[in-house]
């Protein structure tokens, strides 16, 4: 999709990242031990963790859907964010692979300015000042990105601060009717996965533990390039 990769810095860290599908069975079993070396996310609602919804960008030619279909190596995306329903914290961010190894840089921006990326008009980008600012300017210049889908799900999340890991559970993966109710009081939601499956990602920044490996079978679980875009991108499609 040509997007600009950010280079390292103290705010964009090059991390690991492991996906995983699992039942809901494989799910209940898993967090029990996890809770026993881990803590939940201290921005968890409850114990069932905390909301998560996106309005992924892409371009005319939906390239980076087809990156990841393909499975490009190096790739972007591009997506707002925000946690439990709320305007008060709106996320604009930028997640790239780069050489199986994952970056995220992200700045926050208001809802005035959400409104402005949906209607394609990105200038606020340019006069913000900020190097990540700069490059998502380009990005959307560049490549006449426009909101093509609505993401949804709740997440439970583990941490350990050792290798800053962290482990997600993702359930109830759905999409919104419309890309206009990205804060709708009560979207119309299709479901993008059966409830009884969970995705289980992994992040860590240079090593994962053993006990954790065995604790959470990964060595008998297959990896899998989930991407919740394209998922629902496909869903999406499926209702047209």
């Amino acid at each position: 999709m040509g997007m600009l990769m950010y280079d390292t810095g103290v705010n964009s860290k090059l991390r690991h990242e492991l996906k995983y599908f699992i039942s809901y069975l494989d799910y209940i079993a898993i967090k029990h031990r996890l809770k026993i070396f881990m803590k939940q996310d201290s921005h968890s609602l409850n114990e069932q963790g905390y909301y998560v919804k996106s309005l992924y960008f892409d371009d005319l030619d939906d390239g980076a859907m087809f990156e990841k279909q393909s499975g490009i190596i190096n790739r972007s995306k591009i997506r707002i964010r925000t946690y439990n329903n709320s305007d008060q914290m709106i996320k604009l961010e930028k997640k790239s692979k780069l050489n199986h190894l994952i970056k995220k840089d992200s700045m926050e921006i208001t809802i005035k300015e959400y409104g402005q990326l949906c209607k394609n008009d990105f200038s606020f980008l340019r006069s913000v000042g900020t190097k990540v600012s700069q490059e998502l300017y380009c990005d959307f210049r560049s490549n006449v990105l426009t909101p093509k889908v609505i993401v949804e799900y709740t997440r439970e999340a583990y941490i350990m601060h050792y290798d800053e890991i962290r482990v997600t559970f993702d359930k109830q993966l759905c999409s919104a009717a419309s890309i206009k109710d990205f804060f709708a009081e009560e979207p119309v939601l299709f479901k993008a996965l059966e409830s009884n499956i969970i995705i289980m990602e992994i992040k860590y920044n240079s090593f994962f533990p053993d006990f954790l490996k065995s604790l959470m079978q990964i060595v008998s679980r297959e990896k899998v390039a989930i991407s919740k875009y394209v998922l629902c991108r496909e869903l999406k499609t499926s209702l047209i």
